[in-house]
């Protein structure tokens, strides 16, 4: 008997009526299939339920299944803390959930998979199905199916793809409209991208996969901006990304110290902007070599729309939209023969700078407790363990990953590290004593990234353009920031091998360098330019050009070129080979106010060769 829409109800837990303490995760739709509820409750148990209704037709028993994981399988064999309950009109199934797929691998364990639950008896009429977090250490639900067939629904992406559309249906997207810009990615540089462009009179359409804007600057991951601005020779470029920048310097503080407001005010201001929150884009549709239209999902409501554009910005970072458009990317190292690069590998590899997963904790005048991780945490001790209050940006993982499709399980390292570290201090530590009032406050759930793919442009920027220098006549914006590279801190990697969380910055200085403007579109997809760290670098360059001052005047560069795509009628590659007088122009002139204070004094010089919690 199959699971299909005569006998089954698949209800969604991102779109629960009442989501309660439990958070919205949307990082990894197109890796797993869809946005769902984290339970990030820093180590205690949420205080209220996740909460919908259902409707039953039919009077009989239903197998209840949850589609779910347990998100340390990858690195423990002890039982995972990330569980929670499902409680069906105010009785508990009397399961635990998160417990993790049955497998000989711990990446078969650590899966996504559907854990069956008890049965139960339903009447018709309407029931409530709650989600009750046991913990508070990131257990997590996708969805919930309620059926009384006897099969056992499919694990594989597929198979999970394939069952949602027959139990949910396949929602037509609604046309939300045409734009002369479509901007993927709400981050610094998509800001700056969308602001230039609807300044300069586009109609421009800016698409965040988040509620919140600032991606890497933002509250939600907590970090500083780098690099300098309004440098020659276009020194009116930046002071866009001073409207928008935080005032405040450092990595890891409180959520006010990131301005998202500001960032927020300013996109709100604009009339030619329209701003769609929450949505991930899973599609873009294609004639010939130009993208047409995207279709985009909403994390809670599930809704499907489709943006139509002149030209489009893949300001993903991880360029997701240039993938979805079939154009070519590159991630991981060059070979030093392909470019001639001193600083590359003599072999190509996958390897990549990682991603920052920041927290910290405080001292204050009550003590508490914290759970202590010895059955599922990290095997620490006096010597590995890193006893600080905060982390900062050499606290890195997953470089031996793969940044796209290992995404969650690298996210997901990251705070397994904090946790178990603070927990180390608390409850193992020669000197916890020292600890018995300090609580730990936050955990980044979001992931910080340094470094996946890179799309390739017209021109690929390589490490000896920057040393030497070698200027080309299409220079624009100006990366300051030294070559910043990041390798596994040797003695790290060698306690924790495969598995290292720390790593050292090693810099190569360069002279202030205007970057090409070939290396800011495509070379495959006619009408998609790129702004940010998935721009057309190779490995070695990306550690100049990926700060987000820098990635800032690249967006505000890239808008005023789709900016004049609307009025010439034409295509990024023309911008270079037919009207780049003009874009000169503009860029002398720049789109940002200067009658608002300037306060982007802050992180201009590269110091990430100095390891300390408090810079």
């Amino acid at each position: 008997m199959d699971i299909n829409t005569s006998n089954s109800i698949m209800l969604l837990a991102s779109a629960f009526a009442d989501k309660g303490d439990w958070t919205v995760e949307q990082q990894f739709v197109l890796q797993m299939g869809s946005s769902y509820l984290l339970a990030h409750g820093i180590g205690t148990p949420l205080a209220k339920d996740a909460a919908t209704t259902l409707d039953i037709a039919a009077e009989g028993d239903y197998r209840l299944w949850v589609r779910t994981k347990n998100w340390t399988a990858f690195w423990s064999e002890g039982k995972t803390p990330g569980v929670f309950s499902v409680i069906v009109d105010g009785q508990d199934n009397g399961t635990e959930f998160g417990l993790g797929c049955p497998g000989s691998t711990r990446a078969e364990r650590a899966a996504w998979y559907w854990q069956e639950g008890r049965t139960v008896h339903l009447t018709p009429g309407r029931h409530e199905i709650r989600l009750h977090d046991l913990t508070g250490f990131d257990g997590r639900c996708d969805a919930v199916i309620l059926t009384t067939a006897d099969a056992r629904p499919g694990n594989t992406l597929a198979q999970y793809q394939s069952l949602r559309t027959a139990l949910l249906g396949d929602r037509k997207p609604q046309d939300r409209g045409d734009y002369d810009l479509v901007v993927v990615g709400g981050g610094i540089s998509g800001i700056c991208a969308a602001l230039a462009a609807a300044r300069l009179g586009s109609r421009v359409a800016l698409v965040q996969d988040r509620y919140v804007l600032g991606g890497n600057n933002s509250s939600e991951v907590r970090v500083g901006l780098g690099g300098q601005i309004n440098m020659a020779p276009y020194p009116s470029l930046g002071y866009l990304l001073n409207e928008i920048g935080p005032d405040r310097i450092g990595n890891a503080r409180g959520a006010h110290h990131y301005q998202d407001w500001k960032k927020m005010d300013v996109v709100q201001a604009e009339p030619n902007i329209s701003l769609f929150m929450g949505y991930t884009v899973t599609e873009a549709h294609m004639e010939g070599n130009q993208i047409r239209r995207i279709t985009a999902v909403e994390a809670t409501t599930q809704e499907r729309i489709s943006l139509g554009g002149h030209t489009f910005s893949d300001c993903t970072g991880d360029a997701h939209l240039a993938v979805l458009a079939g154009a070519e990317t590159r991630m991981g190292r060059e070979a030093r023969s392909e470019f001639g690069e001193s600083l590359a590998p003599e072999q190509a590899d996958g390897y990549t700078m990682g991603v920052s997963i920041e927290w910290y904790c405080e001292d204050w005048n009550t003590p508490c407790t914290f759970p202590d991780s010895l059955d599922w945490g990290l095997r620490l001790d006096e010597d590995t363990v890193e006893p600080v209050h905060r982390a900062n940006w050499y606290w890195e993982v997953g470089m031996n990953d793969d940044q796209v499709a290992d995404a969650e399980k690298i996210r997901d390292y990251g705070m397994y590290v904090a946790y178990s570290t603070f927990s180390y201090c608390k409850n193992r530590y020669s000197k916890k004593e020292d600890w018995e009032c300090t609580h730990l406050t936050w955990v980044s759930h979001v992931s910080g990234k340094r470094e996946s793919r890179r799309i390739v442009g017209d021109f690929i920027l390589r490490e000896q353009d920057l040393t030497r220098p070698i200027p080309y006549d299409d220079g624009t914006c100006t990366t300051t920031w030294r070559i910043d590279q990041h390798y596994p801190m040797e003695s790290n990697a060698k306690a924790y091998p495969g598995a290292e969380w720390m790593s050292v910055g090693k810099l190569v200085p360069i002279d202030p360098y205007a970057l090409p403007y070939r290396c800011f579109y495509s070379k495959d997809i006619a009408n998609m330019f790129m702004a940010g760290r998935d721009i057309s670098v190779t490995h070695v360059a990306l550690g100049s050009v990926r700060v987000m001052r820098t990635c800032g005047m690249m967006g505000e560069v890239v808008g005023m070129a789709a900016a004049l795509c609307t009025q010439k009628h034409a295509l990024p590659r023309d911008i270079y080979t037919t009207y780049f007088e003009d874009l000169k122009a503009l860029m002398r002139k720049g789109t940002g106010r200067t009658d608002v204070p300037y306060t982007q004094f802050y992180h201009q010089v590269d110091r990430t060769g100095h390891q300390a919690e408090d810079r």
